[in-house]
């Protein structure tokens, strides 16, 4: 059987977790690392017949042109994310790929996105048309250009400022008369990229808080097209830990009165949601699990701060009060702490992975079984990270009782 071939097309790709992603599959392909970190190595997952970590080819969108190099090089030298010796290791993968990688879009992505006025990278005026037409044909020659038979877009840029939605991004035809119209005040990158990735035909992954699919037109747009979505926001450490533990709680019946979280990291991540504009965004994302996962809301509440100098490595503390038997009040405190871009890299791969797979499966719209890799899944009111691992075993489990034949890939439209 041929394994199809496979693209990934990152958005934010010269970030701290694109080059990540980047240098992490690189790695794994030459044998440099082994997969720890990655869902999709272990012995649950060895039922699916997925595309290689190997065989993927990278490419992507950016709003500056700094390169994939820098960044790598930032990680190891700054962060001591990464050890040095690999990215010189593997310095000549990372420049094919950045040679692949594309001016984005910026407009509408909120003041701490704002590319330098310095740096031309990314095209000014463009009206959304000809932007998504523009970047629609970035993939597609992408594709045709590297013998690909599908592209799988996914977003690790920064995260945008939230956005009211209205009745003009509930129906396609409503929003395919916004973009028309080049009405710029109700569209965001997030869902610019969306547009473009879904139109083509090719699956998208929002790893981002950012709207992006979420928008009930562009999931119209995909099953419209066949195409599997998922997202949002990559489920990497404190709120991972609350939807382990919440569960508990609610297992022993022992009350929550309060959960408390402190959250400090540095890094570009970090500097965009200094923002109160973009950090609002994040928050909201942060803070709907505990409901879902204990059945109530307690008190709670989740800050988030910048400390520059963390550079991508981030701590949160953690502080529970909760009541148990004879109403005696007693509390539990925790602390994690991880380098970001290292947390979130394998998952960022699971998931390419795991559309990919969808994809030939002739799968479309949100792929709730990947509920467990995210803070706010698309189509997913369960919270507790047991119930929505099982959701994937399970998923693996119905293919592997149908067999493990794969029809041949259709290349997108």
């Amino acid at each position: 059987m041929r394994m199809p071939a496979v693209g990934v097309w990152l958005v934010g790709a010269h970030g701290s977790l694109g080059a990540t992603v980047v240098l992490g599959a690189r790695a794994v392909a030459r044998r440099l690392v082994a997969d720890v970190g990655l869902v999709t190595a272990t012995p649950e997952l060895k039922g699916l017949p997925l595309v290689a970590v190997g065989d993927l080819t990278f490419g992507g969108w950016d709003i500056a042109p700094t390169g994939l190099v820098a960044q790598a090089r930032a990680l190891a030298r700054d962060d001591s994310a990464v050890p040095e010796s690999l990215v010189a290791e593997l310095e000549a993968d990372l420049r094919t790929v950045e040679a692949r990688v594309r001016p984005g879009f910026a407009d509408g992505g909120g003041p701490a996105n704002r590319p330098s006025r310095r740096q031309a990278f990314v095209p000014r005026g463009e009206p959304l048309a000809a932007t998504i037409d523009r970047l629609g044909g970035d993939l597609e020659g992408f594709r045709r250009d590297q013998g690909l038979d599908t592209v799988i877009v996914v977003n690790v840029a920064s995260t945008e400022p939230s956005v009211a939605l209205s009745g003009d991004h509930q129906r396609l035809d409503r929003f395919q008369r916004v973009i028309q119209e080049n009405r710029r005040a109700l569209v965001t990158p997030s869902m610019v990229y969306a547009y473009a990735a879904l139109e083509r035909g090719f699956p998208y992954v929002n790893f981002t808080p950012s709207i992006g699919v979420a928008v009930p037109a562009l999931q119209e747009l995909a099953l419209k097209h066949n195409v599997p979505i998922c997202g949002s926001d990559g489920k990497t450490g404190e709120t991972l830990v609350k939807t382990v533990l919440a569960p508990m709680f609610r297992a022993r019946n022992l009350e929550v009165l309060s959960w408390e979280g402190f959250n400090i990291l540095g890094g570009g991540d970090g500097r965009v949601l200094d923002d109160p504009r973009h950090k609002r965004t994040k928050l909201r994302s942060k803070g709907g699990v505990l409901a879902g996962a204990l059945g109530y809301a307690p008190h709670a509440g989740v800050r988030i701060e910048y400390v520059p100098s963390l550079g991508n490595w981030k701590t949160a503390w953690d502080f529970v009060h909760f009541r148990g038997f004879l109403g005696t009040k007693m509390s539990m405190q925790f602390v994690w702490q991880g380098c970001d871009s290292i947390l979130a890299a394998p998952l960022v791969l699971d998931l390419i992975r795991l559309a990919e797979f969808a994809q030939r499966k002739g799968e479309a719209g949100p792929m709730t079984h990947l509920a467990s890799f995210f803070k706010d899944p698309l189509g997913v009111t369960e919270h507790s990270f047991a119930e929505q691992f099982r959701l994937l075993t399970d998923y693996v489990a119905r293919h592997a009782r149908n067999g493990r034949t794969t029809r041949k890939v259709a290349r997108p439209r």
